[in-house]
């Protein structure tokens, strides 16, 4: 597999027509997404590539070269695409999950936290410890939804915030288990100069009446997960009244705990999922080339 841009996409698709002929061409968004796909998506049926996100994708499949093609498909995160409608998800064989808006709440939806957790902590109870991970991930999806507010702003208005720096755990109250808008609001409008502290949260009071705070679709699946570590060895303490071991800390970090939950993703989960049925819709329509293992 190898990573490339739309344009070259493009021009790798014209290269391998020949040499991949019989298997599907199928593009994902990263390295991230290859992780995942790799397990479900064996080499004998699928030429994989990954772009450099979901754009690039849509991109390529609307050139000439590539749009309509048969054997052609792009699995993406609609992220908030699936709020807007976009025009993008009519996108030709593009594939996504119609619930969940990335790959991180993908793996959320399913009980990979649960399978995750008690293989670390399997000196407690197994049942008190699924009923943590369920109280943990609840706690988590709503805190990353209130932050979720202010990233779905964004992409309504495009306001150039950036996010990529930003902590959330720098602004949650563990304890209280609280987001504190005023304060995420200051340290995203320094960010840009396109809008000030006072309109970011005046605009996302205005879009909590619109969306309510319950709809999953708001949360972006990384926040979810960086909260989930950040909150993990703090609320683990307060309910159990233990330190979390270090090395269980250190296995369960943000990054480790993403590589976590993909490792326990099962197959048996992405039979419960939206993007699973849309890929057997798209393996009927384009017969007879396939994309995943037929064990699946």
């Amino acid at each position: 597999m190898v990573r490339i841009l739309w344009n070259e996409m493009v021009n790798e698709y014209r290269l391998a027509r020949a040499s991949i002929k019989g298997k599907s061409f199928v593009m994902v968004e990263g390295r991230t997404d290859r992780a995942l796909w790799t397990e479900f998506i064996p080499d004998q049926f699928a030429y994989l590539v990954y772009a450099d996100g979901k754009t690039d994708i849509v991109d390529a499949m609307n050139t000439p070269v590539m749009r309509g093609i048969e054997g052609v498909a792009g699995i993406v995160d609609a992220d908030y695409w699936l709020i807007t409608d976009a025009d993008e998800l009519g996108t030709e064989n593009l594939l996504y999950d119609a619930h969940c808006p990335d790959l991180e709440s993908l793996l959320l939806c399913s009980p990979a936290l649960k399978k995750v957790l008690r293989n670390h902590l399997y000196n407690y109870n197994v049942d008190e410890i699924h009923a943590f991970a369920d109280r943990l991930a609840c706690n988590a999806q709503r805190l990353a939804a209130e932050f979720g507010y202010f990233r779905l702003l964004n992409h309504l208005e495009d306001y150039g915030i950036r996010f990529r720096d930003f902590d959330v755990s720098e602004v949650i109250d563990p304890d209280a288990l609280r987001l504190d808008r005023a304060r995420t609001a200051k340290r995203l409008a320094q960010t840009t100069a396109a809008v000030s502290c006072e309109d970011l949260l005046r605009q996302v009071d205005a879009l909590r009446k619109s969306y309510p705070p319950e709809n999953p679709q708001i949360c972006r699946g990384k926040d979810v997960v960086a909260i989930l570590a950040y909150l993990l060895p703090l609320r683990f303490r307060a309910e159990f009244g233990d330190a979390l071991p270090q090395n269980v800390t250190v296995a369960l970090n943000g990054r480790a705990l993403s590589i976590g939950l993909r490792s326990a993703y099962d197959s048996a989960y992405f039979k419960e999922t939206s993007l699973f049925n849309c890929i057997q819709s798209w393996e009927s329509t384009n017969t007879p080339y396939k994309i995943l293992k037929p064990e699946i």
